[in-house]
């Protein structure tokens, strides 16, 4: 596989077995829904209700669960798009213009309406704004600053998102995209040591040059490992800049090291689910890797330290995590399970603007609130229902104004690209 490349063997048939209405995977767009309408609600209510705050930190997270859907869905639906015979650089093309556009939008808003009064950016950002504004628009902000600095709360799982897609480029590059079966073992297996790495290993207040130094060694080895397995001198230049980026911002993450192996082995166990639907892998074997990663998420858990919860104060137990993760998985089982089915299309209208929500919802939760009861509706609840109507409603206008149209755009640049590799590979058979 080279950059610019086919892929060497063909896609067996998943869309023919998992899309639904118009050509679109119905299960995955359902699952967005479900996974968007959770974040939004999970924010909305801990605005509103100290008290369900409390009970999400030390219970069980419905945000945390949502965000672990998208990464299933993100695990399972990028390996079917990076591998659909086109070049990687088409790929970059189509998420760039996927995901940017309207990601600059929300952050664009949320400096208006902080000059406004209507949003709260964090302290970190207003320290440095010109700086963290630009850290901001890379959209790998989490692993240069973390939390204290990000605009648009929700968007720190974008950062890995980001992340993953360039650990799958670098595969892709070194032929090993499909042994997605060992990868999640290995992701998984990585989880509990994880807990040993220090967070932010290059700008952090706990790194030290022992930390920079296994960074950069780390960087050194990923580079040259993944150029020594690409096929020509122009597919290793790529990897070593791939690696460049990747290995150090993800090192550099600002939280614990053992939640961010757990982002990336969700993901590759959502592209292990996804070869068993192109039948590159037998059932039996994905289900297993599926029920391993259950396994050991559970297991880690059971040695997890029972705490306060930094910001609340409330006690949290080992139960916290496997109680929020683990239904997240069997939400993904389930719904792949039934994927041949149809699903409500109230449903699968949130799925399609998911990323509007997801993203535009933040910027809702410091504008005004109702104060007074109306037809015996307690204020905090109006609020809480202007909120999600107000975040449904704006996300379908920038879905169909920003997103929609920006996607369209990335797909006729896709086009153009495609149309000229037969005649640069002709190019070059005759040269």
């Amino acid at each position: 596989m080279t950059v610019d490349g086919e892929v060497a063997t063909p896609i067996a048939p998943v869309e023919r077995v998992t899309r639904g209405r118009g050509g679109r995977f119905e299960f995955l767009d359902a699952l967005r829904g479900l996974a968007a309408l959770a974040v939004v609600i999970q924010h909305a209510s801990e605005r509103l209700w100290p008290g369900y705050f409390r009970f999400s930190e030390a219970h069980f997270g419905l945000g945390e669960f949502g965000v672990f859907v998208f990464f299933l869905v993100s695990g399972f639906i990028i390996p079917a798009s990076m591998e659909r015979g086109r070049s990687l650089r088409a790929f970059w093309v189509g998420r760039f213009f996927r995901l940017y556009p309207l990601y600059w939008a929300c952050i664009t808003a949320a400096v208006i309406l902080h000059s406004i009064h209507r949003y709260n950016l964090p302290k970190g950002f207003l320290d440095h704004p010109g700086l963290e504004f630009l850290s901001n628009l890379t959209m790998v902000h989490f692993f240069l600053g973390g939390p204290d600095v990000q605009v648009v709360g929700a968007s720190w799982s974008l950062s890995y998102e980001l992340a993953f897609y360039l650990f799958l480029s670098l595969l892709l590059i070194g032929g090993l995209n499909r042994r997605s079966v060992p990868l999640a073992v290995l992701a998984v297996c990585l989880i509990a040591p994880g807990a040993l790495l220090t967070p932010s290993m290059l700008t952090g207040s706990q790194a030290t040059v022992l930390t920079r130094v296994l960074v950069a060694a780390a960087t050194i080895l990923v580079a040259l490992v993944f150029a020594r397995l690409a096929a020509d001198r122009v597919s290793a230049l790529a990897a070593i800049l791939l690696a460049f980026i990747a290995v150090p911002l993800v090192l550099n993450q600002p939280g614990p090291s053992v939640l961010t192996f757990g982002y990336f082995a969700t993901m590759f166990v959502g592209t292990v689910l996804y070869r068993i639907t192109s039948g590159e892998i037998s059932a039996r074997r994905g289900w297993a890797v599926f029920a391993f990663a259950v396994c050991v998420i559970f297991g880690i858990s059971l040695f997890v330290k029972d705490a306060p919860d930094p910001i609340t104060g409330v006690w949290v137990t080992w139960l916290k995590q496997p109680f929020t993760i683990i239904p997240a998985y069997l939400l993904f089982a389930g719904a792949l399970l039934l994927r041949r089915r149809s699903f409500p299309r109230p449903l699968l209208f949130l799925g399609r603007i998911s990323y509007s929500l997801y993203l535009v919802h933040a910027l809702l939760l410091d504008g005004p609130r109702w104060t007074t009861p109306v037809l015996g509706i307690p204020a905090t609840w109006l609020t809480l229902f202007t909120w999600v109507i107000a975040a449904v409603s704006i996300a379908a206008v920038t879905y169909r104004l920003i997103e929609k149209p920006c996607h369209n755009l990335g797909h006729r640049l896709i086009t153009r690209i495609d149309a000229r590799r037969p005649a640069d590979r002709a190019g070059a058979a005759a040269a």
